[in-house]
């Protein structure tokens, strides 16, 4: 199976983190404020892991030049 084509592995983690969240709230398990600072918590998390992947990520070869 290729995540990748649905939107990759980090970004499946932060759908799901959501989606149970919100069954959480759907329930009465969790309210408001503890629901918004897990999605706050969880969007930040994916946002930094995206930056150090770009950051340690090779350079990209441009080809047009050649």
């Amino acid at each position: 199976m290729n995540l990748t084509s649905f939107g990759g592995r980090r970004f499946l983690m932060t759908m799901g983190c959501g989606v149970a969240c919100t069954v959480l709230v759907w329930f009465a398990k969790i309210d408001g404020p503890i629901f918004r600072d897990i999605i706050i918590a969880t969007v930040a998390v994916y946002i930094a892991g995206n930056t150090i992947q770009k950051v340690k990520a090779p350079p990209a070869v441009d080809h047009t030049e050649e």
